[in-house]
């Protein structure tokens, strides 16, 4: 019975830091407010978490894990870019903005922690997948500045669905639209 409540109490700090950290951000967050939106008293928030950046890293740490898998395993797919993003990338990235707001925490909110380079981090992972893709079906090499111009406006694409997440139905149809107007470009490539 003990070890129920005790994973109800880190449930509660998860969730009520998860809210903080959205509302502000890591750096105007605080122990204090996250235990009273989990009811408990600040002492035990670290009897759970050495400290705020430990607390932030439990709530983001797979993020960035999770988009990589998703373009693995696009990259494993044979089809067009636009075919194979709508065959996995599209499912996997909706199943992710069920977490849209762990996307934006980490993306937005996470100055002052390891993770506040997390944006560039993904663009330079986009731009490798994009090279991936492009070596497998375009002759011609393209300059990396146009690369990474193409991985940064796709990311951005993606942080804005997540940042303005109104229901799944919304992000599909969001997503839709960004695949056509993307990948018809990158099509014509």
């Amino acid at each position: 019975m003990a070890q129920v409540l005790k994973e109800e109490i880190r449930q509660r700090i998860y969730d009520a830091a998860l809210v903080a950290f959205y509302e502000k951000d890591f750096l105007s967050a605080t122990m204090k407010e996250i235990a009273l939106k989990a009811g408990i008293p600040v002492g035990l928030v670290y009897s759970y978490y050495k400290n705020k950046a430990a607390l932030f890293d439990e709530i983001v740490d797979t993020v960035l894990i999770d988009i990589t898998g998703i373009l693995r395993e696009e990259e494993r797919e044979t089809g067009k870019p636009s075919d194979n993003f709508e065959k996995v990338g599209e499912g996997a990235l909706l199943k992710l903005f069920d977490d849209h707001k762990r996307i934006v925490i980490l993306m937005d909110k996470s100055k002052g922690t390891k993770h506040e380079h997390a944006r560039d981090e993904l663009v330079e992972i986009i731009e490798q997948h994009i090279e991936t893709s492009f070596s497998k079906r375009c002759q011609q090499d393209y300059e990396s500045a146009f690369i990474h111009i193409l991985a940064s406006n796709f990311t951005e694409s993606i942080l804005e669905i997540a940042r303005h997440y109104k229901s799944k139905e919304w992000a599909r149809h969001m997503l839709s639209l960004v695949n056509k107007a993307y990948f018809e470009g990158v099509n014509a490539l």
